[in-house]
């Protein structure tokens, strides 16, 4: 039970390493701006009026060289985060172990929908409401510090203190996989919001 554990935890750690740095990446990008007109390269959705947040997801997934596998890398990581802290809930023996993996499941949870607000597409439209993208990119920008804050005293609790190379490399391999062979959010078939 203590090699799973470990496992768990590391695949947390990792998958949250590669969110953060991906993210990082996308914060060059991201711009959640006022209303534009479209003029990049999705010939589709040219002269169309819509959100500068919407523009520039579009942007950063057709003009930007390796963005649109960024995002969905990005996409995927936080997917397998939140998984990582099911499994790391349902291998803690007692609900006192568990109520920590409770905490980030619902901190990450939130996270993932604020994040999906942010391309501000058709779908999106439904969970931003009348709040401005700038607030929700705030939201989620601070709430990711608050998560980073807490797999720390997490981790640190749990006492791993060696990762393994090789289960970084697993989980980048397979968090690669599933960027490029299963896109996640394709925005562009959705259309924007307004």
């Amino acid at each position: 039970m203590r090699l799973q554990k470990t496992l768990v935890d590391e695949m947390l750690v990792y998958s949250f390493m590669i969110v953060l740095l991906t993210g990082a990446f996308l914060a060059f990008f991201y711009t959640p701006g006022e209303r534009v007109i479209y003029d990049g390269s999705f010939a589709p959705l040219l002269g169309i009026e819509m959100s500068g947040a919407y523009a520039s997801t579009l942007r950063l997934s057709f003009d930007v060289r390796g963005g649109l596998f960024m995002r969905h890398l990005h996409q995927w990581a936080s997917l397998i985060f939140l998984v990582g802290i099911v499994l790391r809930a349902l291998l803690s023996r007692t609900l006192r172990q568990m109520l920590p993996g409770v905490a980030l499941l619902g901190l990450g949870a939130l996270n993932l929908v604020v994040g999906y607000a942010l391309t501000d597409d058709l779908y999106a439209g439904r969970i931003v409401g009348e709040l401005p993208i700038a607030w929700w990119y705030g939201a989620h920008l601070l709430l990711a510090l608050v998560l980073a804050s807490a797999l720390v005293l997490a981790w640190r609790r749990t006492g791993v203190q060696r990762p393994r190379v090789l289960s970084f490399v697993v989980i980048c391999l397979n968090l690669t996989l599933l960027a490029l062979f299963f896109p996640l959010n394709q925005i562009w078939l959705s259309g924007p919001s307004r």
